[in-house]
């Protein structure tokens, strides 16, 4: 097989390719990129992908970590780390899903909340050259963590990224005396009513994981949004993780209880000394008690004592972490473009729409359905992450339509 024919889409089989990309700018050495399978990737490599890590505490969510590029690696077969070179010297790594026509997509989207091109901080490199030398037309960016500016003023939209750091020795949350005394009352009712609050760290535990799931996915078909849990990738890779050796990346389920009962539960990555919740569900019949606020006020220090120091909420739903978190970082959802032709055309098409939409904004002309538009864009490209066959994608891309007036009128809690 020649692989430069076969460089937009490469299939299972393909093992590692090297694409020579010439930079003329500033006189720069050759800048190589190597498209390696992560068991490919060569011991050295890997000590300088956890060096660069380690350099950057921006980059040391689980999701950017070789470990759970093998984990997805083991439930998909487009995989792919794209290793960037001058001169035979590392400078950086790429990790991605291939699509076919030159498209990539974060590896473990949508779990994967974070994107970034992982270097070390002095890094000459640039967005547009990286993806040229990969072969990459478009890069669909989730959560993108750019601390070094490699990706510029990308057009996109803006994001926070949440967490709780329970070693920088700040308040753990911002939540209001207001706020506090309200939470203790339902704190107050929930014991008097149920029993005593209590934690669980259940990670073996598979009823609680299985209920977990299974109130997970009555939640997501009462408001009317795609299941992600049981892409069958994603399945397997929840199990996988669920079943892991505890000393590497696994998946944890913290559990509150209340007197015999589960009540609610966070399940995702923990990786060393840091969590990242990806799947949180409660019991409905104690949503009058305000499960979630009671469990964000009183796991971290469960966690403390668990060895956790860092517990990642990634982003959205900014009304309630804003309270529960004390620390806040900048990302931005941007679909990027590399450096060829076909690159180009499809970002000045963007531009164009993109320009569109922000005039008939302006000047109120379909407002409504332009933000409709807007919102229907982002559920359909978070199926296709999911889905990776025509069947599964025209089935989600069905449920999304039929309910999408559930979901524009806003009647629905994630």
């Amino acid at each position: 097989m020649n692989p430069k024919k076969v460089c937009t889409w490469l299939g299972p089989v393909f093992a590692s390719y090297r694409f020579p990309y010439r930079l003329c700018a500033k006189g720069l050495p050759v800048l190589t990129c190597d498209l390696i399978r992560v068991e490919n990737l060569s011991p050295c490599d890997q000590t300088i992908w956890q060096n660069m890590i380690d350099a950057t505490e921006a980059f040391q969510s689980p999701v950017q970590s070789p470990a759970f590029i093998r984990a997805v690696a083991l439930v998909r077969d487009d995989v792919f780390i794209a290793v960037y070179r001058r001169d035979g010297e590392t400078i950086g790594f790429l990790p991605h899903h291939r699509r076919p026509n030159r498209f990539a997509r974060p590896v473990g989207a949508p779990f994967a909340d974070y994107s970034a091109l992982i270097t070390f901080p002095d890094t000459d490199l640039k967005a547009r050259d990286a993806l040229a030398a990969a072969r990459i037309d478009r890069y669909q960016a989730i959560g993108l963590i750019d601390p070094y500016g490699v990706f510029g003023d990308v057009d996109g939209t803006d994001d926070v990224g949440y967490g709780i750091d329970l070693g920088s020795g700040e308040p753990i949350n911002t939540v209001t005396k207001k706020h506090s005394k309200n939470i203790n009352r339902h704190r107050r009712n929930l014991i008097a009513a149920h029993g005593e609050i209590t934690f669980r760290l259940s990670e073996f535990d598979r009823e609680h994981y299985e209920r977990m799931l299974n109130l997970k996915r009555r939640q997501l078909a009462q408001n009317g949004l795609h299941n992600f849990l049981d892409a069958p990738w994603a399945s397997s890779l929840l199990e996988q993780l669920f079943d892991a050796p505890r000393e590497d990346l696994h998946g944890s389920l913290l559990v509150m209880m209340v007197g015999d009962a589960p009540v609610m539960f966070h399940y995702g990555l923990r990786y060393g000394d840091r969590m990242h919740p990806w799947v949180s569900s409660f019991d409905p019949a104690f949503g009058e008690f305000s499960p979630g606020q009671i469990f964000l006020c009183d796991a971290p220090a469960v966690l403390k004592a668990a060895g956790v120091r860092y517990y990642d909420l990634s982003t959205g739903q900014t009304h309630y972490k804003s309270s529960f978190c004390n620390t806040q970082f900048p990302v931005r959802h941007a679909r990027i473009y590399g450096g060829s032709a076909s690159a180009h055309l499809s970002e000045r098409l963007a531009h164009l729409t993109s320009h569109v939409q922000k005039s008939m904004d302006r000047y109120r002309i379909g407002r409504g359905v332009a933000n409709a538009l807007t919102r229907l864009n982002r559920r359909v490209d978070q199926i296709a992450c999911l889905e990776l066959d025509f069947a599964g994608r025209a089935k989600g891309v069905a449920h999304a339509f039929a309910n999408a007036r559930r979901r524009i009128g806003g009647g629905h809690t994630d």
